[in-house]
C-alpha cells in the first residue's frame, strides 16, 4: 500500500471511510450498512481511470471526482484532496498493470 486517506464518498450524504492508493489500484472501504454494496469495498484498477479532478458538491463542498473509462463518475470528499490527487496522478503513471 502506497497512501491511505480519510474519505467520505458523495452518495445519499456523505458515508465516511477511508481511501487508499493500492500499487495496481485505488480503493474505497466503508462499513455503513446503509451505503450502496458497491461503495464498501470499491475497487478501481489505475488503468480503468480515465480522470481525477477536483470539483465542487452542492455548490460549496470541495470533493475530488474520479472518472473511469466506462463513464463511471466517483465522488469523494477527501481529506487532504491537493496531496490525494497528485498522489494518484503519480500512482497512474506508475502502475503495475492487472494480469
Amino acid at each position: 500500500m502506497k497512501e491511505s486517506f480519510y474519505a467520505s464518498a458523495c452518495v445519499y450524504g456523505l458515508q465516511g471511510g477511508a481511501a487508499y492508493l493500492l500499487d495496481n489500484g485505488f480503493r474505497f472501504r466503508c462499513q455503513k450498512l446503509t451505503i450502496a454494496d458497491e461503495y464498501r469495498d470499491l475497487q478501481i484498477p489505475y488503468e480503468n481511470i480515465k480522470s481525477v479532478f477536483a470539483a465542487r458538491w452542492v455548490l460549496f463542498i470541495p470533493t475530488t471526482v474520479i472518472e473511469t473509462g466506462d463513464g463511471k463518475k466517483y465522488r469523494f470528499l477527501i481529506f487532504n484532496r491537493k496531496k490525494f490527487i497528485r498522489c494518484m496522478e503519480e500512482q497512474r503513471k506508475n502502475a503495475i498493470p492487472l494480469q
